[in-house]
């Protein structure tokens, strides 16, 4: 997807959904390979919250994350910062990664199902997207 298009559900209204947050203290935690809490949330066609479930990660290995995130039937990983390897054993297991988030996970869930999550203020300090538009601009912009 072109990084002028809205980072929200692969074709909105059309099917329902499964996202997953790695959740710290109510945020998006800052990286996935370590995070131990994890909060899913389940959309309607419409984008309306069907269910949230909140569990935990533990110390999996990255394989046993990426297997964790198949089997919970997750569809897209809201995330901060990401190995390169596990986003690959993630996208291995058919699931799209959206990387470098930051915020208050419900916010966040908000703006992924309203098109909004590319707005600034949910950018990881630091990342690329901040300051900076454009396609090959940051490494993480590949799903955006």
């Amino acid at each position: 997807m072109p990084r002028s298009e809205a980072i929200g559900p692969q074709s909105p209204g059309t099917a329902a959904a499964t996202v997953a947050v790695p959740e710290w203290q109510g945020r998006v935690s800052p990286v996935f390979d370590v995070a131990g809490t994890l909060v899913l949330v389940r959309a309607a066609m419409d984008g309306q919250e069907d269910s949230r479930q909140t569990g935990s990660l533990g110390n999996a290995s990255a394989h046993e994350r990426a297997r964790r995130l198949r089997e919970l039937g997750v569809d897209v990983l809201v995330c901060g910062a990401i190995s390169r390897p596990l986003e690959a054993l993630v996208g291995a297991e058919g699931i799209r990664v959206v990387a470098n988030i930051c915020g208050p996970v419900d916010e966040v869930v908000a703006a992924f199902h309203n098109g909004t999550l590319d707005d600034g203020r949910f950018a990881m300090p630091g990342c690329c997207r901040r300051r900076q538009r454009g396609p090959n601009r940051c490494r993480r912009g590949r799903g955006l």
